[in-house]
């Protein structure tokens, strides 16, 4: 596994995971684009160790390092020195990646097919973990789904598990395989 440039990063800080991009590589220093929390850059001190996770084709890699300097400016930097890694922590065919991303589903099992409000929180090329926002009646093993998103995202499959949440209201979380014809669609989105 090579880091290159342009690539997506998962950075974490302290627990905290952020999505940022490589800007350059050398044999034991990544800079990387600063993490940001909402529009403000995140700029962790020097010493403050870090872990960051890769999504390749071949699964996920991780490496472990310390910053060694971070750089306010016009294009924030965070320089991250290399201490251990990368690893795999995944392997498979495209890896599975944490998101948080607002979505509609349409129940194509269920008529009138309305949209239900749901969030996208993991998705891999054979699948994806959403939660649904109060849906009515509950989701069912087996119902076929349409996953619809920003940037063309638009997924089919099929409602493999559900476990409800009722801690939080009316939630259930609901594992969804994707059809053939979507998988193509689910790896343009991890690789981006």
């Amino acid at each position: 596994m090579r880091l290159r440039v342009n690539q997506r990063v998962e950075l974490w800080v302290a627990d905290r995971a952020y999505a940022v991009r490589v800007e350059d590589v050398a044999p034991t220093e990544v800079t990387l684009s600063a993490p940001l929390e909402g529009a403000r850059p995140v700029l962790p001190p020097s010493g403050t160790p870090v872990r960051a996770r890769v999504y390749a084709d071949d699964g996920a890699w991780e490496f472990r390092g310390t910053v060694t300097r971070s750089v306010p400016g016009p294009v924030e930097a965070v320089y991250v020195r290399v201490d251990a890694g990368p690893v795999p922590v995944e392997r498979r065919t495209g890896a599975r990646r944490r998101l948080s991303l607002q979505v509609a589903v349409r129940r194509l099992d269920r008529w009138p097919v309305r949209p239900v409000g749901a969030l996208l929180a993991d998705l891999s090329e054979g699948g994806g973990r959403l939660e649904l926002e109060n849906p009515w009646p509950e989701p069912a093993v087996g119902e076929r789904v349409l996953v619809v998103g920003p940037r063309s995202l638009n997924l089919w499959g099929r409602v493999v598990w559900v476990r409800p949440r009722f801690e939080r209201a009316r939630q259930f979380t609901v594992g969804v395989a994707w059809s053939e014809d979507s998988r193509p669609t689910a790896r343009r989105w991890l690789g981006s």
